[in-house]
């Protein structure tokens, strides 16, 4: 029987649990939760008060404020000890004997990860990344010289460029197209993509939530779109995994990328990868690792056998699904989409000079906002809210913050003032 170190509950994960069954809120409160499990759910609304509860399951500390989900999302505590508790089992053990736990805990995660958001497990693989997800379609899929792929100006460059790339490779068309920077109704966004198809279409790759932006496209209707002229779609969902609600059969489109670091929240070097299981047999594997085989049947079994991985990482993934499903995947896009109206309004509010790149109009962006302010440098202001007040943001083309749960309205009016005091 072999050993499973990481399996092994502890004193803490015990009690913890214990003042879980009896209802207890207080069981939330850092430090309780050290060596602990997930958030439990409550029956009482979630008020302030309750993501005041929720941030304390993050180790961010009370002098820093954390507003770049939209790169990288601290972890709750339980995750990373999580993934320290396995590497540390690993080093114990490196046998296959020991190392057939990660298998385990890797189909354990597809097993999560798919119904989450709304797909069959043998669609779904785990890569490292969005990029290796995008990287993996791009240069796995038979076009010819004069097959047009259509691309959004603000895609992600494993989405954008890899495209330009390949096409001066094997001769093929990449069309990028503009979008309105202000759109009013989903018709404006839908359009220009109707537009750009020609009989020679083959294939529409977008973000689905831009991160230079925060401008969010109607993926239901772009796919719907291009399913009826049998066009493939390809959507980057790097902003949208974890911030929001997915189903991605009822979104209808072919093939789905996105992280675990960003709004998921979970472990780094993990990335997902849907393929609509009509279409596997179209994919050509990028990498062929140890261990591939050719009856593999499965998009993890055929396409992610990539070589040596870092396996306590990916072992980490069912706890993070298991904390959103217990929070609530509506609760969270609620939450996020909350304190992004409020930090919109607050800085129109409080800074009326401030130029914005994200759209204002309701259900146009996700939980991203990007601005300018006048006669300042962005890279300057993102530089100066960190160095002066702890507050870490983005520059690309402007200020950007992207809060998630573990932010706070409180933290937020923090930002608001230091940005006020910026803008002298």
């Amino acid at each position: 029987m072999k050993p499973s170190f990481a399996e092994t509950p502890t004193g803490n994960r015990r009690k913890f649990l214990k003042q879980l069954s009896a209802g207890s809120l207080a069981a939330l409160a850092y430090p309780a939760l050290a060596g602990a499990g997930p958030l439990p759910a409550f029956t009482h609304s979630l008020d302030e008060a309750y993501w005041e509860v929720v941030k304390k399951q993050f180790t961010v500390p009370g002098n820093l404020i954390m507003l770049n989900a939209a790169n990288l999302c601290p972890s709750p505590q339980f995750i990373s000890e999580r993934v320290i508790s396995f590497t540390k089992d690993l080093n114990k053990d490196v046998s296959f004997q020991y190392r057939s736990v990660f298998s385990e805990r890797r189909a354990k995660a597809i097993a999560m990860l798919a119904p989450f958001i709304g797909v069959e497990r043998e669609e779904l693989g785990i890569t490292r990344n969005t990029s290796e997800s995008n990287g993996i379609v791009v240069n796995g899929l038979d076009f010819k010289a004069g097959d047009e792929i259509i691309t959004w100006e603000q895609n992600h460059p494993s989405n954008g460029i890899a495209w330009e790339k390949l096409a001066k490779r094997y001769g093929l068309i990449v069309k990028k197209i503009l979008l309105p920077s202000s759109p009013v109704n989903i018709e404006e966004l839908v359009t220009p993509f109707s537009r750009a198809i020609t009989s020679k279409t083959r294939l529409i790759a977008f973000s689905h939530i831009s991160n230079l932006s925060g401008m969010a496209l109607p993926a239901k209707e772009i796919c719907s779109l291009a399913k009826a002229k049998g066009i493939l779609t390809l959507v980057d969902g790097a902003q949208s995994l974890g911030m929001m609600e997915l189903n991605l059969k009822s979104m209808g489109c072919d093939f789905y990328t996105a992280s675990t670091h960003k709004w998921l929240m979970g472990p780094m070097e993990n990335g997902i990868l849907y393929v609509r299981k009509e279409l596997l047999e179209l994919l050509w594997p990028n990498i062929i690792g140890g261990g591939w085989k050719e009856e593999g049947r499965t998009v993890d079994e055929k396409i992610c056998v990539l070589g040596q991985r870092n396996d306590p990482t990916t072992a980490a993934l069912p706890d993070i699904i298991e904390f959103h499903l217990t929070i609530g995947k509506k609760n969270i896009e609620d939450r996020a989409m909350k304190l992004i109206a409020y930090l919109k309004e607050q800085i129109r509010i409080k800074i009326p000079q401030a130029t914005f790149l994200t759209p204002l109009s309701a259900g146009m962006s996700g939980a991203i906002v990007v601005f300018n302010l006048p006669g300042k440098d962005p890279k300057e202001i993102h530089q100066k809210l960190y160095e002066v007040y702890g507050i870490a943001t983005a520059a690309t083309g402007g200020v950007r913050l992207s809060p998630h749960i573990y932010n706070t309205i409180d933290d937020l009016n923090k930002v608001v003032e230091a940005l006020t005091r910026l803008v002298g």
